[in-house]
Formats: C-alpha cells, structure tokens, sequence
C-alpha cells in the first residue's frame, strides 16, 4: 500500500475550514438564553387551576414515588376525613431531577419545570416548601376517581362478574390424544 505524505493535513485542514465556515453555537449565557425542550426536567413545581388554586390532593403517592426522599408531606386528616397539607417540602439540592414523583401522581398536581437556574449562594434555599398550612383539593379528587375507567379485564356489571369467576375456576379440558392414549 502506498501512502501519501500530507493526506492527514489536508483533511484535518478541509474540517477547519468546514466548522470555519458555519454559525457559532456558543450561547452567551445570561444575555441569551437557549429554548428548552418540552420534556427537559428540572425541578418539581406544582400545577395550578385556573382559577390559581392547586391540584394537590394529598394522597402521597409523590412522596412515596421518590427515590432520593426528597419530597416530605406533613398533613392532617380531620374527623371528617377531610385532609390538610401543614407542609409539602422539597429538597431542590439533593434531587435528582428523575421525574418519578411526576408520573407517579395521579391528579396531575406537579410538573417538571423547566427553571434551570437553580444554583444558590445560600445551601439553606435549595430546601422549599412548595405549599404550606393549605386544605387538599378535595372536589377534584372525588371527581378524578368518578371519571376513572375500570380496568380492561374487569367485568363490566354485577351480572357479568359471577360469570367471570366460573370461567376462572372451571378446570382446564384434557388434550386428546395425550400420553396416556
């Protein structure tokens, strides 16, 4: 094989005058700033109705959710078992921005906001406590469960459900023509 002498100059040479030639990407940071994609995640907000009121139900599925404990609920439940939020803290500097908690609620009461800027000069700020002495939004709730499908391999009516279990527990027919033929 012959070699050419100068081929990785030349080549090396063509790419520099290629990335030369087309637009900087460099961002200059606090004077412009990129559009974030949709599903970017960042730190855990709280979703809000629009009449300003949040969706919270304090059922604690997020908290449960997290893998990082960073989500902490203290509530009260009253004697007529309506719930209060006292606290619904987050640790902004010990999450991981992994978005469990967000999937995991079922009334779609928190988001992944797309707030990066979340460095802090006090460590004491990256803990904040997103709602605080609120009632848990209660009509919402019995509306979500009310609006809830039932499941695809439940029987439909109370008619259809004894059916469903004699066909469960009838024993499975002999194959013809097994072993023992």
């Amino acid at each position: 094989m012959t070699r050419i002498y100068g081929y990785g100059l030349v080549r090396s040479m063509a790419i520099a005058f290629k990335n030369f030639a087309r637009k900087p990407i460099t961002v200059q940071y606090p004077h412009e700033r990129i559009d974030l994609p949709e599903r970017a995640r960042w730190a855990v907000a709280q979703k809000r109705d629009e009449d300003g009121s949040h969706r919270c139900t304090a059922c604690l599925a997020c908290e449960r959710a997290c893998p990082d404990y960073v989500i902490e609920l203290d509530i009260t439940t009253a004697e007529d078992r309506s719930k209060h939020i006292d606290r619904w803290h987050y640790e902004i500097g010990a999450c991981m921005m992994c978005g469990l908690c967000v999937e995991a609620c079922p009334f779609d009461a928190i988001e992944m906001s797309h707030d990066y800027e979340l460095a802090r000069i006090d460590p004491a700020t990256l803990a904040v406590d997103l709602l605080f002495d609120v009632p848990a939004a209660t009509a919402k709730r019995r509306a979500a469960v009310a609006v809830c499908p039932p499941a695809a391999d439940a029987p439909a009516t109370a008619a259809e459900k004894p059916a469903a279990r004699a066909a469960e527990a009838a024993p499975a027919a002999p194959e013809e023509g097994g072993a023992d033929a």
